[in-house]
């Protein structure tokens, strides 16, 4: 009887979803939104209006606003635009924005960066380009060394184009790259697992899509252009180098969007068309991508797309959704450590943010007051901020992983000590058999901070020693990938 009981347990738990609620929102919203460590929340908005600035607010995470700060902009012939914000591993805040002149048909008149510390303080602020010569800002991201790497508009030799410029921690100009081959204007920019950036570009006239991969140092890897696309791509890549794109079909009706593999050296190793209008990919820690959009052109909705990296669709979901819903206004995706898939977007009057588990099964859609989303950050596994028309917190208890006791485990036990720890650590793994492993550690965004390629594993015990005394005590975790089989855990340094 006892063993029957235990088995109708994990049937049960098995086929538990994760409960979603909104704990709460408030005004103001914003642009983009940020978390660190220590449970904090920041976004930025900008106030369209002479002399305009763009505020800064931090809240905790009872949705309390602890402070919201701006820089004072005094000239009454200028605006302030928000772009983007992050915050690095010491705990400060990086906003980007554009500086634009005029009201009814504004200009831009220069790129800005600003830095501040956690209680609002602004520690400096760099105002870059020629006045008045339409460089912009897109977007930022920070590196595990706390660089800085602001993707926009900029007039280099080949005139205005795609513009990438790092900074160092506190502010100095290291480098600017420049689009010479005229692949597009700036739409993203991202981190790779093997430590490089890939660039997405967009023609102003024409429906064309430009891609380009460059290195920490500024130095060009490979660049696509030309590519026809009645929608917007975007890429990603995985921790081999190979990059994925994602474009519209280019045909008159009823298109569709083709995902693309990419070598290290920028040629294509495959190439598939699926029924899905597609606007965005990611790859989760399986080095496997997804693809999302809409179910078809003219349709609103959600809908997922998983390939393996051999181009086999693992599964689609064509209604992630929902009957509830017809998502618009498709803003950012994300996936998190155990490969869910997240897809911030709107209803007109409502914020949205969908997920679907690793398998493809809808998890939720949970709508929120406050128009549309325009961006969401992970604090943690199960707390999700989300920034639109207001801001807002989604808490999700998540399902417990029942493991298949007649499945073959890869690899059968990993455990980390000590955990917590302050510099060193050891990974311990047991091994039933010899597969490819891979070890990566991500902060609580996402972030790749670290990717192990251990050589020298045996079948049964192993130990692996990583320093990580160069990163900031916060939560990390780390992921084992081994043939077929991925584990996670939980990483606190302090």
């Amino acid at each position: 009887m006892k063993r029957i009981l235990f088995l109708c347990f994990i049937l049960i738990l098995a086929d538990l979803h994760a409960q979603v609620n909104v704990d709460w929102y408030n005004y103001p919203g914003g642009v983009a939104v940020a978390t660190n460590s220590n449970f904090d929340v920041y976004t930025i908005d900008w106030d369209y209006n002479p002399a305009g600035d763009i505020l800064l607010t931090k809240r905790d995470s009872t949705g309390a606003i602890l402070w919201d700060t701006a820089y004072d902009n005094t000239d009454n012939t200028l605006h302030e635009v928000a772009t983007w914000v992050e915050t690095d591993n010491a705990g400060n805040i990086l906003v980007s924005g554009t500086i634009r002149s005029g009201f009814s048909s504004p200009v831009n008149a220069a790129s800005v960066l600003m830095k501040f510390d956690s209680s609002g303080a602004l520690l400096w602020r760099v105002v870059y380009e020629n006045s008045f010569d339409g460089s912009s800002t897109k977007k930022l991201i920070v590196d595990p060394n706390d660089n800085i790497y602001v993707l926009g508009l900029g007039t280099g030799p080949s005139g205005m184009v795609t513009k990438v410029k790092k900074f160092d921690s506190s502010g100095v100009p290291v480098w600017s790259y420049f689009d010479t081959v005229g692949i597009g204007a700036p739409v993203n920019i991202k981190f790779t697992p093997d430590n490089n950036m890939l660039i997405v570009h967009r023609t102003l006239s024409g429906n064309f899509n430009g891609f380009s991969k460059i290195d920490l140092n500024g130095n060009l890897l490979w660049s696509i252009a030309g590519i026809n696309s009645n929608t917007v791509g975007d890429a990603a890549g995985d921790s081999q180098g190979n990059t994925y794109l994602v474009n519209g079909e280019y045909v008159i009706s009823n298109s569709g969007s083709v995902l693309q593999k990419i070598s290290p050296n920028g040629s294509q190793i495959w190439a598939d068309t699926n029924s899905i209008t597609a606007y965005r990919v990611e790859v989760g820690n399986d080095d496997n991508p997804v693809i999302c959009g809409f179910p078809n052109s003219g349709t609103p909705g959600a809908a997922f797309i998983k390939y393996d990296n051999a181009g086999t669709i693992m599964w689609q979901n064509l209604d992630a959704d929902g009957p509830a819903y017809a998502l618009l206004l498709h803003a950012q995706m994300k996936m998190d450590i155990d490969n869910a898939a997240y897809l911030a977007a709107g209803t007109l009057t409502e914020m949205a943010l969908c997920k679907v588990n690793s398998n493809g099964i809808s998890e939720w859609t949970v709508a929120v007051p406050g128009s549309y989303a325009n961006a969401f950050d992970f604090q943690t596994s199960d707390v999700i901020y989300v920034v639109g028309g207001t801001t807002a917190k989604i808490g999700q208890a998540l399902a417990t992983t029942i493991a298949n006791p007649f499945q073959k485990d890869i690899s059968n036990h990993i455990d980390v000590f000590p955990n917590p720890f302050q510099s060193l650590t050891t990974l311990e793994v047991y091994l039933a058999e010899l597969n490819s492993t891979t070890v990566t550690i991500v902060d609580v965004v996402g972030r790749t901070i670290k990717l192990i390629r251990p050589t020298d594993l045996l079948i049964g015990r192993n130990q692996i020693n990583i320093d990580l005394s160069e990163l900031n005590d916060g939560i990390y975790f780390l992921s084992l990938k081994s043939g077929g089989s991925i584990q996670t855990v939980k990483l606190i340094k302090n």
